[in-house]
């Protein structure tokens, strides 16, 4: 029987092949790093979360801030990593060690982009359509708000 082969937006998982889009699944939201990783914003990542920011709205907001993205990228990408670990005890992937070392992996304007739109995608995963509009319309003040503090004028709409 001959193996599937992906192409274009097509991933393989398990052997078999399916369209990107269907493969969030059980480890979240594929990025390739070193190695391709997945983002999943889960209990164990959203309970570490709370420890550090203390609240849900700054949590939710975290990818307009790119240390926080960064934080909240690599305890994502580690507990799908664990998860993946405990899957495939004989195809273990190794954790990434830090937030310097994750940022090694992110070189360029684009590279950085898609982490920061991973870490939003993987963020907002599962939440109604109501709540992602009202975090987006968070997200565009405070980019208003700071584009203003910067330029001493009001970003147009």
């Amino acid at each position: 029987m001959p193996v599937p082969v992906p192409v274009n937006n097509q991933r393989e998982v398990d052997g078999q092949v399916y369209p990107a889009l269907f493969v969030m699944g059980k480890y979240g939201v594929p990025i390739m790093l070193d190695i391709e990783r997945h983002m999943i914003f889960n209990l164990n990542v959203l309970e570490a979360c709370v420890e550090r920011y203390q609240n849900m709205d700054d949590i939710l907001n975290a990818f307009s801030n790119i240390k926080a993205a960064k934080e909240i990228g690599l305890m994502m990408i580690n507990e799908a990593t664990e998860m993946w670990n405990e899957d495939h005890p004989d195809a273990k992937k190794p954790l990434i060690q830090d937030e310097k070392h994750l940022g090694r992996l992110l070189a360029g304007i684009n590279k950085i982009t898609e982490f920061t739109n991973k870490v939003r995608e993987a963020m907002l995963e599962g939440l109604p359509q109501d709540k992602i509009k009202e975090v987006e319309e968070v997200e565009k003040n405070l980019r208003a708000a700071a584009q203003k503090k910067m330029t001493g004028t009001k970003q147009s709409k």
